[in-house]
């Protein structure tokens, strides 16, 4: 003769150590104290978290639509990108600032060309330093239009590198110019123009991607 099954008890919670049924509101296991609530509470709480990151993620990912949008705005930046240069103007007066401190900071490890290089460095990594330390407090938005800064150097890295050998800009401390003697070091002298028009089409491209970015960021934040 089998043994009869126990009882259940409405409205009990199983213990999920022993399978002993225990009162709805106990907090122990009556046969081997495990502790019921606890238990209880992670299991409603475990899918949550992972539901949530997958919603967040094909929320997050940018879209085709934004892909082209980012694509047709690299587009028209690089055809008025002499225009851009004109407007961002301005900020080359920070940039710059920032470019004669990097000689200086880069100076002490003491490698010449280190040194000359340092001050296209330093102008670089400001804005990227600034985009990492608004990406780490979750400003999203301010974080990607640090890449707008960030494009907006190689304009002036871009002019800056095609006169390396004409060199018909007018230096602020005067001396010699930087990518003149980077260019020349590394053999690449004769190729200042089009890596001078290189670095302005890659800044357009940073730019570009920075805009469009700050908007879908924009927009998710407000969904």
């Amino acid at each position: 003769m089998h043994k009869p099954a126990s009882p259940v008890i409405l409205g009990s919670m199983l213990c999920p150590s022993c399978r002993n049924e225990n009162a709805a509101e106990a907090a122990f296991c009556e046969v081997c104290s495990e502790v019921l609530r606890k238990s209880a509470g992670a299991a409603q709480t475990v899918a949550v978290p992972a539901r949530a990151q997958v919603v967040a993620v094909k929320r997050d990912f940018p879209s085709p639509v934004l892909l082209g949008a980012a694509v047709a705005l690299f587009l028209v930046f690089c055809v008025i990108r002499p225009w851009l240069a004109a407007v961002f103007q301005p900020l080359d007066w920070v940039n710059l600032a920032f470019h004669e401190g990097g000689h200086i900071i880069f100076g002490v490890l003491g490698s010449r060309f280190i040194m000359v290089l340092g001050g296209t460095l330093m102008q670089l990594l400001l804005p990227a330093a600034a985009g990492v330390h608004f990406w780490t407090r979750s400003q999203r938005v301010s974080a990607v239009l640090m890449l707008v800064w960030l494009g907006q150097n190689f304009f002036g890295i871009g002019k800056y590198i095609a006169d390396a050998r004409a060199q018909q800009l007018e230096l602020v401390a005067g001396g010699v110019h930087d990518w003149t003697y980077l260019l020349e070091t590394v053999g690449l002298l004769t190729h200042d123009v089009g890596i001078g028009r290189g670095a302005e089409i890659f800044g357009c491209l940073v730019m570009s991607c920075g805009l469009i970015l700050a908007f879908h960021f924009h927009q998710a934040d407000r969904s």
